[in-house]
């Protein structure tokens, strides 16, 4: 019996082993940069620095105000035949009515009392209409200052402007006196320019002041417009302080009697004396800083209390 033997087939493939996956890269290194440095904030200007600006803004605006001046002036006196001389002429009257009343009540002779009543009504009007005006310029250009941006300053420049337009009016009336009564002022009259600035200058920080002041108290101007009347008759307008004798020294203690003899002295041929130089600059130098202080700091509240 024979036995076969079958011949080994071939074998069968082993499975091919799984791929093995590829190793994940590394993550990537993050390098943290430094910011960028922030430009610096630009510091807000300060309430000294804007009301610098605005002053100097009104100072450039000297077109429109200077205009403004001029139409406020003649708008007064519209369709009238003489305008703005009828301020003249008022004026004259009132010197001439006065003069002659009070210098024979006085018993002063009319060359001198005439002269000294004349100049002293055209001082005292410019510094009463700087000081009463000043409490409303800001409510009287309220339709200006709540419609558009505009230095306020601007308008405190107007009102001085057109109060020296009314006062250049009103000279006319010493004209006439000085050529009646033979007025000679020199070299003295020299003296007017720098004493009229002065006024000036005071007539500006003073619309600032009452200015900004009247806008949150209305009241206050009713209480200043009281006090300047009391204020004419103790200030030598109408009288001469040697009237007074020997406490003609009491006059000295009214500040605007300083301010009146800036502009009459020189005209009428008078020096000034120093200490009257030297008071004018002091409270000049007062007012701006007082005024400075209360300006720069309520400035940007008047168009809301207006």
């Amino acid at each position: 019996m024979s036995t076969e033997v079958s011949a080994p087939g071939p074998q069968a493939a082993a499975p091919a082993p799984p791929p093995v996956p590829a190793a994940a890269p590394p993550p990537a290194r993050v390098v943290a940069l430094p910011a960028p440095a922030a430009a610096p904030a630009a510091a807000a200007p300060s309430r000294a620095a804007l009301a610098a600006a605005d002053l100097l803004d009104g100072l450039r605006c000297w077109e429109l105000w200077g205009a403004m001046g001029l139409q406020g002036l003649r708008r007064g006196y519209r369709r009238s035949i003489l305008g703005p001389l009828w301020l003249t002429i008022s004026l004259a009257v009132l010197v001439t009515a006065l003069g002659l009343l009070y210098g024979r009540l006085f018993n002063m002779p009319l060359e001198r009392y005439l002269p000294h009543v004349a100049l002293g009504f055209i001082a005292w009007q410019f510094v009463q209409a700087a000081v009463n005006r000043s409490c409303t310029v800001f409510v009287r250009h309220k339709v200006w200052i709540t419609n558009a941006k505009r230095p306020l300053a601007m308008f405190v420049f107007k009102d001085v402007w057109e109060n020296l337009l009314t006062m250049a009016h009103n000279g006319l009336v010493y004209v006439g006196v000085a050529v009646i009564f033979g007025v000679a002022a020199g070299l003295h009259a020299l003296l007017l320019v720098p004493g009229l600035a002065l006024v000036v200058v005071n007539a500006v920080w003073v619309g600032l002041l009452l200015g900004t002041v009247c806008a949150r108290f209305r009241d206050v101007a009713q209480i200043v417009g009281s006090v300047m009347r009391v204020v004419f008759f103790v200030t030598p307008v109408i009288w001469i302080p040697d009237q007074l004798g020997p406490r003609a020294h009491l006059a000295l203690y009214n500040p605007f009697t300083y301010f009146i003899e800036l502009v009459r002295a020189p005209l009428l041929g008078h020096g000034l004396p120093a200490v009257t130089w030297m008071l004018v600059l002091a409270v000049t130098a007062a007012g701006w800083t007082l005024t400075w202080l209360v300006f720069a700091r309520y400035r940007s509240r008047v168009p809301y209390w207006v």
